[in-house]
This record gives structure tokens, sequence and C-alpha cells, in this order.
């Protein structure tokens, strides 16, 4: 059986929508008692690392080097297709800046979620319309709508 190794796109997936939010919320309820529940504790770093860290990094990726993405998620050669990929980098860095600052200022967290969470939803649900030719689609589709998911259930069950 012939498997692809793992590489820096799904393991930056994994880290970033797994691993830090994980770690990060269960180290801030456990080891420094924070007086935040584990929803609000899950949402303020999902939000963060979820759509912060994970769409700014991807934002500097498309904007320095759109041909991975327009060549990996979207099957495209031409290098007129680049503009519009380094256009949805400078984008993804926005959201992303807004996401890493509302770890430092929870006003900004709601409208970080809602602007990240929307982005990741129709980027999924835009997936579901499209035929998966490759690995990096299928890991792009899956772990959009897993985000999107994850985002809307922690804002609900954390202003209950």
């Amino acid at each position: 059986m012939i498997t692809k190794r793992i590489g820096l796109y799904e393991a930056s997936i994994v880290l970033f929508f797994l691993v830090v939010p994980i770690v990060g919320a269960v180290i801030e309820v456990n080891l420094f008692c924070s007086e935040e529940n584990i929803f609000l504790a899950l949402f303020k770093w999902y939000v963060f690392s979820g759509v912060g860290l994970r769409l700014f990094s991807a934002g500097l990726k498309q904007a320095i080097s759109p041909s991975f993405t327009a060549k990996t998620l979207f099957n495209l050669d031409d290098e007129n297709a680049f503009a519009i990929v380094r256009e949805l980098g400078f984008a993804n860095i926005c959201f992303g800046i807004m996401g890493i600052l509302s770890f430092f200022f929870p006003e900004l967290r709601a409208a970080a979620a809602i602007a990240g969470g929307t982005f990741f939803g129709l980027a999924g649900f835009m997936h579901l319309f499209r035929k998966r030719e490759s690995r990096d689609e299928t890991f792009a589709f899956v772990s959009d709508l897993f985000i999107f998911i994850v985002l809307f259930v922690l804002g609900v069950l954390s202003y209950l």
C-alpha cells in the first residue's frame, strides 16, 4: 500500500485546528485555573488559532506564492489566476489579524468568529460542488467544514 506522507499543509491544519486550540484551552482552564468555562476557553483558542493563525499563515502563503493554492486547490496553471489568489491572500491576512487580535481583545472575538467561520463555511460549501481531484482538495473541504461547525457550536455554547 502506497501512502502519501503528511505534508506541511496537512500538518498546519492539524496544528491550527486541533493541537493549539485544545492544548491551549486545557492548559488555560486547568493549569491557570481560569474562571472561564471550557467552552468559552475553547472558543477563544479556536478563534485565535483556527481563524487567526490559520488564515494569517494561509494568507501569507497565498500572497507570497499564489501558485501553490492555484495549482493545488483549484487546479489552475494559468499565471493570470495568480493575481486573484494573491488578493484572496490579502483578505485571509485581514481575517487572520482579526482572529489573532481577538485573543487579546475579547470584544473582537464574536466578529472574528463570525467573519472567519462564514468564510470557512462558504469555502467548504463551495467544495461540495467541485469535483475533488486531489487529496489536498478533499482535506481543504473537510477542514473548512470542520472549523465552521466547531466555531458555530462553540460560539453557541459559550454564550448560553
